[in-house]
């Protein structure tokens, strides 16, 4: 009898697909917290070709952009997105933010295929720190542009 192995689901993957990200980026801020003549030859050799966290992160993800509420079906809420790979399979974080564009919660994607599983990204991890410093370079939104959708829809129904 033959076995078929079962790939596993975005959901049995997400939390050590965000492990392994959260892990890549406490050896990213220990590495640059060192003043240069200290730093040492890291597991991650990329780490030496950039100069500072920031340049790291910002060359190492694919893109940061905003994505307007109802761009995907079903999606009430706008956020920012750290997008950090893209195909089969991806990943990236989503920044949730309030009226005043301080952070309400940060999820972080893993999906595949139409697969997709999401985890909390803590407040003390060096995840959420990464995206907090993005969004720090981000230009202020008009509150409107950060409400959610089920706000207009009870306007419309009145």
């Amino acid at each position: 009898m033959e076995t078929v192995k079962k790939e596993k689901t975005c959901k049995e993957l997400v939390h050590q697909k965000f492990d392994d990200i959260e892990q890549s980026y406490i050896e990213a801020f220990k590495y640059y917290d060192l003043d240069e003549e200290q730093r040492y030859t890291p597991e991650d050799e990329s780490l030496t070709s950039y100069d500072d966290i920031f340049e790291y992160c910002n060359n190492t993800g694919l893109s940061w952009d905003f994505v307007e509420r109802e761009t995907f079906e079903g999606q009430t809420r706008p956020y920012f997105r750290f997008q950090l790979s893209w195909g089969g399979p991806s990943d990236e974080f989503r920044i949730y933010v309030n009226y005043d564009q301080s952070i309400d919660y940060i999820e972080y994607w893993y999906m595949d295929w139409f697969d997709g599983a999401s985890v909390d990204v803590p407040y003390n991890s060096k995840s959420y720190e990464v995206c907090s410093m993005f969004l720090d370079c981000e230009d202020k939104k008009d509150p409107s542009e950060l409400i959610e959708l089920e706000e207009d829809s009870e306007e419309e129904d009145e």
